[in-house]
């Protein structure tokens, strides 16, 4: 049986961590709450978080700060910070200083589960070793993470997580796929069709790549 996960919810916005909390809170997952940076410090240096969710945009010590002080601390639990509706900026400089995923306010409490779901089923399984019996589940999981900053925008994101699924799993299509995806957003034509055409060499009955090689050469 799998120990309790505990959660740490750093935000300044009282209805918000009641919200988070109740959405959360349950037998797998015991969740504690700061309302900001200089909190979340205090109580890190007791306890453990096995996930910290941190609000940006805080009074004080911000969100990005206290992030760059749990890295230059030693503090490795990952960090999945949330943002303000199209703040894509602050949330791609967050990935940089180590945030593990990002969500945008408002989110529902469906969104907030599944990430969190996600980020822990990531830990336990490099914490185990289990990334390394069952890369089937890590890719899904990278790829379900890099969609989500495909749909966000958050293309710095998206490609780390792409690249990383294609070193990882260089005879499946849809990382290739996505890339070209990505390609065409960033108005990168030749390199999207460059990413399909690698798709479609190493699948060639994946229809998606299949389908927007037509739009380049108009003979796939």
């Amino acid at each position: 049986m799998s120990r309790t996960r505990q959660i740490l919810i750093v935000e300044d916005e009282p209805n918000v961590r009641l919200t988070f909390r109740m959405g959360l809170e349950s037998k797998e997952w015991k969740v504690a709450t700061a309302d900001d940076g200089e909190s979340a410090l205090k109580w890190l240096d007791r306890e453990h978080a096995d996930l910290i969710l941190l609000d940006l945009r805080m009074p004080g010590m911000g969100g990005m700060e206290l992030l760059r002080r749990l890295r230059v601390s030693g503090h490795d639990d990952p960090v999945v910070v949330i943002t303000a509706q199209g703040s894509v900026a602050n949330a791609v400089e967050a990935m940089r200083e180590g945030a593990v995923d990002f969500l945008s306010k408002p989110l529902t409490p469906t969104a907030l589960r599944q990430v969190v779901a996600e980020v822990l089923a990531r830990q336990e399984m490099d914490a185990s070793g289990a990334a390394h019996a069952d890369h089937g589940e890590r890719k899904f999981d990278m790829l379900s993470v890099a969609k989500r900053a495909l749909n966000h925008r958050l293309f710095y994101r998206a490609e780390e997580l792409l690249r990383e699924a294609i070193h990882q799993h260089p005879d499946e299509a849809e990382p290739w796929y996505l890339l070209g995806v990505l390609r065409e957003v960033q108005n990168k034509p030749r390199a999207a069709s460059e990413a399909y055409r690698s798709a479609f060499g190493i699948d060639p009955n994946y229809l998606p790549a299949k389908l927007h090689l037509m739009k380049f050469d108009g003979h796939r």
